[in-house]
């Protein structure tokens, strides 16, 4: 069989990007789609993600990256409206410095700082309070899954080892096992291991010179009872979501495909943001150590671009650490080209 197109991966990407691909595609239309993916071998990072989407005093007109992410966020608020997805909750961030340096910095970013309080937070402050959103990344990829679900998408567990054209430009896929699916186009949407199909063409090149960042945090599932919050403290994240009662503090990130965390860093940030909060958060023993491995492009510009002249192979990556922003922007632009 040859399928009109096949979707390497099954993260935020690949999920996004079908959901908006199947509005665009009338129900009479025969349209086959196949998704290949292998969580055991290559896992993707949206379940290991603090999964959190912040407009961070972006303007428009400074920088290519910041129209991206404006228009990134614009796009998901609108998607969020109007569909309603579960796991996804608005809140305000409360942004606060804790030296001269991060102090400039956000001066910077927000052009001005205000005083605040909060009755989670220990002393009245100076920073900024943002209108954000806290996803649950399992709430959010299972309702995606269940859209996906109305459409014909054949799933396939493998890991793709290889991919070639033939001469009738169609593009094979090769997996563990040498089964071979056959597609007219093909999306990659595979994350921090986009690296690994630089080999395949040379029209991905572009990927060798980005880079595979792993992001850590501590993740304790506790009621706290209280609703959600969303607090930075200098560069740490404190996050609780009341819907899922997931308490998030973190984060550090290392560079290259490292799943060892930084345990004193991230033992460090837990003792520095308990001095600051009215509760009490628990002992670095009662939280789990999440890494996620997140593909960072050049100048942290995101990829979602066409690969040969031809448009049948596209790629989708470089979301870095707005992959629950980028996702419909990246969608619309892949599937304007197809």
């Amino acid at each position: 069989m040859v399928y009109d197109l096949i979707v390497v991966g099954n993260g935020l990407a690949s999920q996004t990007f079908l959901f908006e691909l199947f509005n665009d595609v009338k129900k009479s239309q025969n349209f086959s789609v196949a998704q290949i993916f292998s969580e055991d071998i290559a896992p993707s990072c949206s379940l290991r993600s603090t999964a959190t989407v912040s407009p961070n005093g972006i303007e428009e007109g400074i920088s290519e990256l910041g129209d991206e992410l404006k228009k990134a966020y614009e796009m998901f608020v609108e998607f969020n409206e109007k569909n309603h997805p579960r796991g996804v909750e608005k809140v305000d961030r409360f942004v606060a410095f804790t030296t001269e340096k991060e102090k400039a910095k956000m001066i910077r970013r927000y052009k001005s700082i205000d005083h605040l309080t909060h009755p989670l937070i220990k002393e009245d402050f100076l920073g900024k309070k943002v209108p954000s959103y806290l996803v649950s990344p399992e709430l959010y990829t299972n309702w995606y899954e269940e859209k996906l679900t109305q459409h014909k998408i054949k799933k396939i567990s493998g890991f793709v080892r290889e991919i070639s054209k033939d001469s009738d430009g169609l593009i094979n896929c090769k997996i563990l096992g040498n089964e071979v699916f056959t597609a007219k186009k093909l999306v990659f949407c595979s994350g921090a291991y986009a690296k690994l199909f630089s080999q395949y063409f040379p029209e991905t090149k572009l990927i060798e010179n980005t880079q595979i960042v792993a992001g850590s945090y501590l993740e304790r599932s506790v009621d706290l009872k209280c609703d959600s919050f969303y607090f930075t403290i200098g560069d740490s994240n404190i996050i609780y979501r009341s819907e899922d009662h997931k308490l998030i503090v973190g984060s550090v990130s290392s560079e290259g495909a490292v799943l060892v965390a930084d345990i004193e860093g991230l033992r460090k940030i837990l003792i520095m943001v308990q001095e600051k909060i009215n509760l009490d958060l628990g002992s670095f023993l009662d939280f789990q150590i999440k890494t996620g491995l997140r593909h960072k492009g050049n100048k942290r510009r995101p990829i979602f671009r066409a690969l040969d002249d031809e448009k049948c192979l596209f790629l989708i990556s470089g979301f870095y650490k707005n992959g629950y922003t980028l996702g419909h922007l990246s969608a619309e632009v892949i599937k304007s080209q197809l």
